[in-house]
């Protein structure tokens, strides 16, 4: 019962809320489901026994309504819930006087309800439920501002070798929902595949299946293709990047708790499975190499990006990749006996999550107080909001992983897996790769930092966040030191790439805080390079486009001149000729119809003495 309250309340909640016509009422209402919620899953956290609980849902094809409680779902379903509740008490004033609040709300309700389903899920036929329902409503929050106001935008009015290089709430929306149904397409494949092989798709029984050694690696990463697309790993990163014409809340919601963090958390609970699997190395190694590419590259992005939510959401996706990695390196240390260490990818989650919704509100709360989302058109904040200002210090230390915050914990463990990996199959490579990973991490950090509250242009008439707004950041801010405090007890990591790290953040301070402006001709063309995304756009936008309406003309002329022609044209006519013969025979005259039955008969007995 208390399973179904913590995953159900949200959606109950949205649904009243459709019931009336207050905006206060849809708002509070949503709010207070969700910290039902909240308050019902740390319930479950701190009280339930571990197990399965659940009932027959479509017998057929092996679907059942499970809930499985572990060490994975009991704490991951209380960081969503208290993390979604967060979020809506700040969206209270952030969406206050909103052109459309029922939109919102309801669906702000519905994507609680399906990352919750996605948490608890024992049976993937379940999951799938709550996959399909956090795809629906990132399409409708993402796009929720459907005016396309050009202050809701992602990016200028400008063009790049013909393609635009600005994206609309609608277009942004469209973007993420295609990237994600592409992975979504070969994630059901591989959920069916699991069904007709192993003849259930139950996490635990799938375990225990005797065909699950011999099931190949093609299910594997057809599987991950649904969590490849739905947490933003590269190449599928760019359509996180463009979510941003989202409100803010929504941006703070996809990027910390739900969303994007589901596909990094299937793949961990999914490995002990996949692990069993022969061949799976292959798979591993994928997921490893991705999470790797996807950290390095948004990393980058980020630091080059001049969008407040741009840089966040490039940092989000370094951390997903981080996750990935972690796991697919925990996936090859236990092919190799090593007892799996997904508990350091796990942790990570955690520790980002925190940190990355604290972000994003508080700089939701900049760009609502001071009319931009662009960096360095405003600054010197600090004056103005100095709460706002303190909480985002802390929630960018954290995110950028310097000690004693709980991010830097959690992302050295995580990355703990990675440099073992390293050592165990010798690539040489690594090493320097996640130093330079470290390195640049608290550099978009500082720059953030330093050109919105230190730095920039003189703000005019800025005041501090409202109570409701700054509250819930400011409590998640401090959340990173105590909940650093907290796991410093059992573990503190001191590792070489601490030197990395605080280089690192020593040149961000540096360059953007001591000493900003520091601009270099030479290193210009590798800028423009990051600033354009690495020109993936000119692929999504340019390319994909125009292959596909090349398809879509060739398929219209097949269609028009092979099928239409044939049975719509050809064959018809056929029939009409033949029908105008035919009549000829039919004169009305009986002596013309008795000599074709004597003709008839006497062929008959013909072929009856052949």
């Amino acid at each position: 019962m208390e399973v179904a309250l913590a995953i159900f309340l949200p959606l109950a909640a949205s649904i009243a809320s459709l019931f009336s016509r207050s905006e206060k009422f849809k708002a509070w209402s949503v709010t207070l489901g969700t910290f039902l919620s909240a308050i019902a899953a740390t319930y479950l956290y701190l009280s339930k026994t571990p197990g399965v609980y659940g009932f027959d849902w479509i017998q057929s094809i092996g679907a059942k309504v499970e809930f499985r409680l572990d060490h994975f779902s009991l704490p991951m379903g209380t960081l969503v819930a208290w993390l979604v509740a967060a979020i809506s008490l700040y969206s209270v004033k952030y969406m206050e006087g909103d052109y459309r609040p029922g939109w919102y709300w309801f669906f702000f309700g519905f994507f609680a309800t399906s990352m919750m389903i996605i948490v608890y899920a024992e049976n993937l036929w379940f999951l799938l439920v709550g996959w399909e329902g956090v795809g629906l409503a990132s399409w409708a929050l993402i796009g929720h501002w459907y005016r396309d106001e050009e202050d809701k935008w992602v990016g200028r009015e400008e063009k790049v070798a013909g393609v635009p290089y600005w994206w609309t709430p609608s277009v942004a929306g469209l973007r993420a929902v295609l990237t994600v149904r592409f992975g979504d397409a070969f994630f059901l494949v591989a959920i069916a595949l699991f069904y007709i092989m192993l003849g259930t798709v139950s996490l635990g029984e799938m375990t225990h299946a005797g065909a699950l050694k011999t099931l190949g690696v093609v299910p594997l990463l057809f599987f991950a293709l649904g969590p490849f697309t739905k947490s933003a790993q590269f190449p599928f990163h760019e359509w996180l990047l463009t979510a941003m014409t989202g409100p803010t809340s929504v941006s703070a919601l996809i990027h910390a708790a739900t969303m994007v963090k589901a596909g990094v958390y299937v793949l961990i609970i999914t490995t002990p499975i996949f692990v069993l699997v022969h061949g799976s190395q292959l798979y591993f190694m994928v997921v490893t190499a991705l999470g790797l590419a996807t950290a390095i590259t948004a990393t980058i992005i980020a630091l080059t990006s001049m969008e407040y939510k741009l840089v966040l959401a490039g940092s989000t996706a370094a951390n997903l990749g981080i996750i990935a990695a972690a796991t697919g390196a925990a996936g090859l240390l236990g092919l190799h006996g090593h007892e799996l260490p997904l508990s350091l990818a796990f942790l990570h989650i955690a520790g980002h999550a925190v940190s990355k919704a604290s972000l994003f509100m508080g700089f939701g709360a900049v760009i609502h107080e001071t009319a931009t989302r662009f960096i360095g058109e405003v600054g010197k904040l600090w004056r103005h909001m100095k709460t706002t200002g303190v909480a985002m210090a802390l929630s960018m230390l954290s995110l950028v992983g310097v000690p004693p915050f709980v991010g830097y914990i959690t992302k050295e463990l995580a990355l703990e897996n990675v440099f073992e990996v390293g050592h165990l199959y010798h690539l040489d490579l690594l090493t320097p790769l996640l130093y330079l990973l470290l390195f640049t991490t608290p550099i978009y950090g500082m720059r953030l930092i330093g050109l919105t509250f230190i730095h920039g242009g003189e703000p005019g008439e800025v005041h501090e966040a409202p109570v409701l707004m700054w509250i819930p950041y400011t409590a998640l801010a401090v959340a990173t030191v105590a909940l650093g405090g907290y796991l410093a007890i059992y573990k503190f990591p001191l590792t070489d790439a601490l030197v990395a790290l605080l280089a690192g953040l020593a040149v961000g301070f540096a360059l953007y805080i001591a000493r900003p402006g520091v601009q270099s001709k030479t290193l210009r063309p590798l800028w423009l390079l990051a600033y354009r995304r690495f020109y993936m756009p000119l692929l999504y936008d340019g390319a994909f486009p125009t292959l596909y309406s090349w398809l879509s003309r060739a398929t219209r002329v097949v269609d028009n001149r092979l099928f239409d022609g044939l049975y719509h044209n050809a064959i018809p006519t056929a029939f009409a000729v033949l029908s105008i013969q035919v009549r000829k025979f039919a004169s009305g005259n009986v002596n013309v119809y008795l000599l074709y039955a004597l003709i008839g008969i006497l062929v008959t007995m013909l072929l009856l003495m052949l």
